[in-house]
C-alpha cells in the first residue's frame, strides 16, 4: 500500500483539480450565456424600435406624397375648368362683341 500512495494522492489531486476545474468553467459558461441572451434581447428591442420609426418615417412620407399629389390634382383641375371656361365663353357670340369692344376701347385710349 505505501508503494501506491503517492499515485492514489496524485489521482486523487488530479480529480479534485479537474472537477473543480469543471465545476467554474461551467459556472462561467452560464454566466456568459446569461450575459448573451441579455445583448442578444437588447439588440432585437433596438431592431424593434428602429423598424417603428423606419416605418413611421414611410408612413409620413407616404402621407406628403399623397397630398403633393392631392394638391397638384386640385391645381390642374382648376385651370383645366378655367381653361374651358374661356374656350366655351369664347364660342358665344355676347362674349366675342365685349372682347371687341374692350380693344377698341383701350385702342381709342391710347391714340
Amino acid at each position: 500500500m505505501d508503494m501506491y500512495l503517492p499515485y492514489i494522492v496524485s489521482v486523487v489531486c488530479a480529480l479534485i483539480s479537474g472537477i473543480a476545474s469543471y465545476l467554474i468553467s461551467r459556472k462561467q459558461m452560464k454566466t456568459d450565456l446569461e450575459k448573451l441572451n441579455t445583448q442578444y434581447k437588447l439588440d432585437i428591442e433596438k431592431e424593434r424600435e428602429k423598424f417603428i420609426m423606419e416605418k413611421e418615417k414611410l408612413e409620413l412620407e407616404h402621407k406628403y406624397e399623397l397630398e403633393r399629389q392631392q394638391k397638384e390634382f386640385e391645381n390642374q383641375l382648376g385651370g383645366n375648368l378655367v381653361n374651358t371656361l374661356i374656350t366655351e365663353a369664347m364660342k358665344t357670340p355676347e362674349v366675342r362683341k365685349q372682347i371687341t369692344q374692350g380693344m377698341n376701347a383701350l385702342n381709342l385710349k391710347k391714340k
